[in-house]
């Protein structure tokens, strides 16, 4: 249900303009009108800011939480940021740090451990020292016989060795000679033994500053939360200041805003105390009001599946709690199997207790497994197992109750044909709600059509009427259908253009209904393909084991662990995912879903302040 809003337009004097929005953010329950979408720069900053302090807490999420004997001493959440900024860069340093050294170190590698200062020491006594390389098949052995070459070593495909020059005032006596096939190489001016010492150091240092990060993931996220909590609520109060407008030359300030019906009281409490001037009318049709939606236990789990799709505007119907039931119904017949509806059943109970802020979720989840066990048993699946062609003697009293294959794709195009008339029932409440009755008789003439055909079918097949009479029941249901669809399905357009608009509407129809109960067919589709490879995965393992002891049956249980793990992520992904498209292609379609609504969002102080 969409809860109905009230329009609220505020005149407060500028001098108590603050203390006003700082009273209804106390009481926040004002969805603060959207006139200017340019924001600040103040806001872009912040944006900014609180984009930054977002990803710092996903990071902080993601790591493992260390406690430690002293708490790192952060005061407020911004001094926490900064911290955790200060250590990104640091960290990036030091990364790029240990690249280069791991650069020197390969090109100190190949001339073992040697000391600088010895070279230096020969330089200064007339020696030049030169490092060469070059492929080991390119080298030649002639050039120890025209040069004072030694050989250090071979890797890699490279030989390494050095030339040794005579030199005076760091000239040489015969010049630079050169060797054709050979590169002479430029290396760090310091010792192998001194870059892995650096590597180490730089290695410790990182050690360090990520013992430092599991620490603040330990204690400081809720620091980190409230700082995030702060920009929010800065921005909120920017935007509260954006959106208002100045009256008689800046002396008054304008407001305007949204509340809702059911927490409108202590807002006029306050307004009618303080005596502050202030309008209150329903939304009209061309308002762009915000959504708050109000379903019961059950349906407001599935709020969130609706939500991945659209909000309604505030002048249809919500569809969320008359898809519920259809949805979870889906998802059972998708999985299929009640060994699978345990387990999620049983992994959603225990992800409750670890993660309570996904209760809602978990919930949902559980009654999807519900649903799973349910139809698992009208199917006789269970852990991939076919119950109805098993000899279990206990179960042939039940396996008359149970649905055979063929009987379950009769079932999904049912299912499919039920949910159609049912968006079309809403539909023509939608359309009355919004534009008034006699515009939903054409929808009207659809429902006649299909329900009245389907009833005379099947009280003939049923032998409950004769021949005759279905022909004549048949021949005026065509015509009732035929005048609502073909004459009269819009009030404010003359005969001829309504025939016209009509025979679009019938070629349309006709080939969309097809298509749309035809795309139930994969509920079939998706629950005989969870059960085929839950059998697959039990005779891999029977097949597979081998005839030892004790190795028999642990192969064959990691055999179903595996396998039936894998089936159960694949076949649920398909059972979340095709539902929601029934849902939000065949069903919405056929209710007259428009949307395009926005999310009720109060200018108020951060949930944890609240609470």
């Amino acid at each position: 249900m969409i809860v109905p809003m009230y329009k609220y337009a505020f005149l407060v004097y500028h001098s108590a303009y603050k203390d006003f929005l700082k009273e209804i953010r106390k009481i926040g329950v004002v969805h603060i009108s959207i006139k200017n979408n340019e924001p600040t720069p103040e806001m872009q900053e912040l944006f900014r800011h609180l984009n930054e302090v977002d990803k710092a807490a996903k990071k902080l999420d993601m790591l493992e939480p260390e406690k430690s004997e002293t708490k790192p001493a952060f005061k407020t959440g911004e001094e926490v940021f900064n911290r955790l900024k200060a250590m990104e860069k640091e960290m990036e340093h030091n990364h790029h740090q240990v690249l280069q050294l791991e650069k020197e170190k390969k090109q100190l590698v190949p001339w073992g451990n040697f000391d600088w200062k010895q070279v230096q020491n020969l330089e200064g006594q007339g020696v030049h020292i030169r490092f060469m390389s070059c492929p080991v098949r390119k080298y030649n052995p002639e050039w120890e016989e025209k040069f004072y070459l030694h050989v250090i070593g071979d890797q890699d495909g490279y030989r390494y060795f050095v030339k040794i020059e005579k030199t005076e005032n760091g000239i040489p006596e015969n010049g630079f000679d050169e060797i054709s096939g050979a590169d002479e190489l430029i290396l760090p001016n310091r010792s192998l033994s001194q870059v892995k010492e650096e590597i180490e150091k730089r290695e410790g240092d990182a050690g360090t500053l990520t013992h430092e990060l599991h620490q603040i993931a330990f204690y400081c996220k809720p620091l980190l939360k409230s700082y995030h909590d702060e920009i929010q609520q800065q921005l909120a109060e920017q935007n509260a200041l954006l959106q208002t407008t100045e009256e008689v030359e800046g002396k008054v300030k304008m407001l305007e805003g949204w509340v809702p019906e059911t927490k409108k009281a202590e807002l006029d409490n306050y307004l009618e105390e303080n005596r502050i001037l202030h309008t209150t009318d329903k939304a009209e049709e061309e308002d762009k009001v915000p959504i708050l939606l109000k379903n019961n236990r059950f349906a407001k789990l599935y709020e969130v599946i609706g939500e991945l799709y659209e909000l309604p505007n505030h002048k249809e119907l919500d569809l969320v709690p008359f898809f519920a039931p259809f949805y979870m119904m889906f998802f059972g017949f998708s999985l299929g199997d009640a060994g699978y509806g345990l387990i999620i059943i049983a992994a959603a109970q225990f992800m409750k207790k670890k993660m309570p802020n996904l209760k809602s979720v978990m919930s949902l989840a559980q009654w999807l497994g519900l649903a799973t066990v349910i139809f698992g048993v009208l199917t006789g699946t269970f852990f991939g197992i076919d119950l109805i062609n098993s000899d279990i003697p206990w179960l042939e009293s039940v396996k008359t109750y149970m649905i055979s294959t063929d009987k379950l794709f009769n079932l999904a195009i049912i299912f499919g044909v039920i949910q159609i008339i049912f968006g079309m029932v809403l539909k023509v409440i939608n359309i009355t709600r919004v534009r008034g009755f006699l515009y939903s008789l054409s929808t009207i003439g659809w429902l006649v059509l299909m329900v009245g055909f389907g009833s005379v079918y099947g009280l003939q097949t049923k032998e409950i009427i004769s021949p005759q009479v279905a022909g004549i029941a048949q021949i005026a249901v065509f015509a009732v259908a035929g005048v609502l669809i073909l004459l009269i399905n819009h009030p404010k357009r003359n005969i001829f253009m309504n025939f016209g608009a009509g025979l679009w509407d019938v070629y349309s129809m006709a080939t969309s209904l097809l298509g749309d109960i035809l795309s139930y067919i994969r509920l079939f589709a998706l629950g005989v393909s969870s059960a085929i490879l839950g059998l697959v995965f039990n005779s891999m393992a029977l097949s597979m084991k081998p005839d030892i002891p004790v190795l028999g049956p642990l192969v064959m249980i990691i055999i179903l662990v595996v396998g039936h793990g894998i089936t159960i992520f694949m076949s649920a992904l398909g059972a979340f995912v095709h539902p929601i498209r029934l849902t939000f292609v065949e069903f919405y379609k056929n209710a007259g879903f428009t949307g395009g609504g926005r999310p009720y969002k109060p200018f108020a102080e951060p949930a944890s302040k609240n609470e």
